[in-house]
């Protein structure tokens, strides 16, 4: 999985990721995404059915690339961790 840090949020609740790091974290499995102390995970599923935003954004050196807004929403439970039963 991918790990990408975000410093703020775009209207306080969407988070703004490249279009080629969309395409990385697919190749790698997901993307997990920090903000704060909070994280959110995206498997290949919810990666593929994003779209960018359809105006190209001209690089800072070489290239253009295209944000793809996600609505930030924590985990409050890692999915990834065993649950304990207690009888």
């Amino acid at each position: 999985m991918m790990k990408k840090i975000v410093t703020k949020l775009w209207l306080g609740k969407f988070v703004s990721v490249r279009d080629y790091e969309v395409k990385k974290a697919i190749k790698q499995g997901g993307l997990v995404i920090k903000y704060n102390d909070d994280q959110m995970i995206l498997n290949v599923d919810e990666l593929s059915d994003l779209k960018p935003n359809p105006k190209p954004i001209q690089s800072k050196f070489t290239g253009t690339y295209k944000l793809v807004d996600i609505t930030f929403k924590p985990m409050t439970i890692d999915p990834r961790q065993g649950d304990f039963l207690y009888e």
